[in-house]
C-alpha cells in the first residue's frame, strides 16, 4: 500500500474512540440479571464467568495503580538506590500458559486469601533477588540467570519475604475499598510442581511488575485464580462506574492505545454487481461477464468499509492509494459480490 504516512493517518483515526463510545463500554458493565421469584426456574448464564473476569480487570488495574507507587519507594529505600517499578494492566490467561514461559529458577510464594479461602501466588524471579541483594551489598546487577537450585540464601530469603510481605500489605489497603482481605503467607517453593494455585486450563489473572534497577530488569507477578473476585463482583463494578474523569480519560487513552496495536485484516473490494439466480445458474466454464472497472476501490474490515482508494502499482507490487476514510456506509440484502 503506498502513500504510508497518510494511510497511517486514517487507519489511526478510525481506531480513534469517543467520549460516548467509551461510556457504553463502561455501562455495559452495570447490566445484572434479573434474579428469580421463588419458585420460579432461574436461568443459568454460561457466559457469566467470562464477564466476570473482563469486569474485574478495569477495577483491578486502578486499584493496583494506587499501592505500585508505594511498592517502588518501599524497595529503593532498603536498597538505598533508585529503581523502578512498572505495573502492567492486569491479563487473563489459563494458569499453564502464565507458568510456562516463567523462568524455572523463582521464587513462587503461595498465599492463602482470607476470607475468600482461596490461594494466591506471588512469583519472583531468582535475578530479582540476586540483583536486590547485590545492591544492598554495594555490588553490581547479575549479569546471567541464577541457574535453578534448591533453596535460598540467607539474604534472598529475607528480600523474598519483604517483597511478599511489602506486596501483600499495600495491595490490601488499596483493595479495602472493595473488601477487607488478609493475605497469609503459607511458604515459598522454588519446584513449580510443588506450586500449583490452579489447574492447568482455569484461567488465573496476572498482575505483572517490570523491576529494572540498573541494568537488571526481571518480573514479580501476583497471580490469582479468576474465581476469587466472584464473591466481590459487585464491588468492583460499582468501583468502576464511579470511577472519576480522570480515570476516565486514562481509560480512553489505553483502550485507544491497543486499539492502534490490534490486527486488523482488510479487503480491496474492487467491483460489485448483481445477478440473478437463473443467470448465475447458466453460469459455465469460459463464459464471460463484460465488467466496467471502477475508479476508486474500498478496503473494507469484514463488512465494513474503511477506506476510500485508488488501485494501481508501487515499486512492483499491487498497491491501493488512500483517497480517504469512508464516512457512512449502507448494506443492501440484494448486493452480491463478484
Amino acid at each position: 500500500m503506498s502513500d504510508g504516512e497518510e494511510n497511517d493517518g486514517v487507519l489511526r483515526s478510525s481506531a480513534e474512540m469517543s467520549s460516548e463510545e467509551v461510556e457504553a463500554l463502561l455501562e455495559h458493565s452495570k447490566a445484572k440479571a434479573v434474579p428469580a421469584k421463588p419458585g420460579e426456574v432461574r436461568t443459568y448464564d454460561l457466559a457469566g464467568r467470562e464477564r466476570i473476569i473482563r469486569g474485574a480487570m478495569p477495577s483491578l488495574d486502578r486499584i493496583n495503580e494506587r499501592w505500585v507507587a508505594e511498592f517502588q519507594q518501599t524497595l529503593s529505600d532498603r536498597v538505598r538506590r533508585g529503581l523502578e517499578v512498572i505495573v502492567e494492566n492486569v491479563q487473563p490467561m489459563s494458569y499453564a500458559d502464565w507458568l510456562a514461559p516463567f523462568p524455572a529458577a523463582s521464587s513462587l510464594n503461595l498465599l492463602n486469601v482470607k476470607p475468600w479461602g482461596g490461594t494466591a501466588l506471588i512469583a519472583i524471579e531468582s535475578r530479582v533477588l540476586s540483583g536486590l541483594v547485590e545492591a544492598f551489598y554495594g555490588g553490581g546487577a547479575p549479569q546471567a540467570e541464577t541457574p535453578a537450585r534448591a533453596t535460598l540464601g540467607r539474604a534472598e530469603e529475607r528480600f523474598n519475604r519483604l517483597i511478599v510481605d511489602s506486596l501483600t500489605e499495600r495491595f490490601q489497603a488499596a483493595f479495602r475499598p472493595v473488601a477487607q482481605l488478609e493475605f497469609e503467607f503459607v511458604r515459598t517453593e522454588l519446584n513449580p510442581h510443588y506450586a500449583s494455585i490452579a489447574t492447568p486450563s482455569e484461567t488465573v489473572l496476572v498482575t505483572k511488575l517490570e523491576l529494572k534497577l540498573d541494568e537488571l530488569a526481571g518480573q514479580i507477578c501476583l497471580v490469582m485464580p479468576a474465581s476469587l473476585v466472584e464473591p466481590v463482583r459487585e464491588r468492583l463494578d460499582e468501583q468502576l462506574r464511579t470511577a472519576s474523569p480522570e480515570s476516565r480519560a486514562q481509560w480512553q487513552g489505553a483502550l485507544r492505545e491497543h486499539l492502534a496495536v490490534s490486527g486488523l485484516e482488510l479487503t480491496g473490494v474492487f467491483f460489485e454487481g448483481q445477478i440473478t439466480m437463473k443467470e448465475l445458474l447458466r453460469l459455465k466454464s469460459g463464459d464471460v461477464w463484460p465488467i466496467e472497472m471502477p475508479k476508486t476501490a474500498v478496503l473494507r474490515a469484514g463488512s465494513v468499509p474503511l477506506i476510500q482508494g485508488k488501485f494501481g502499482r508501487s515499486r512492483g507490487y499491487n498497491a491501493i492509494k488512500v483517497i480517504e476514510a469512508v464516512q457512512g456506509y449502507g448494506t443492501d440484502a440484494a448486493r452480491r459480490k463478484v
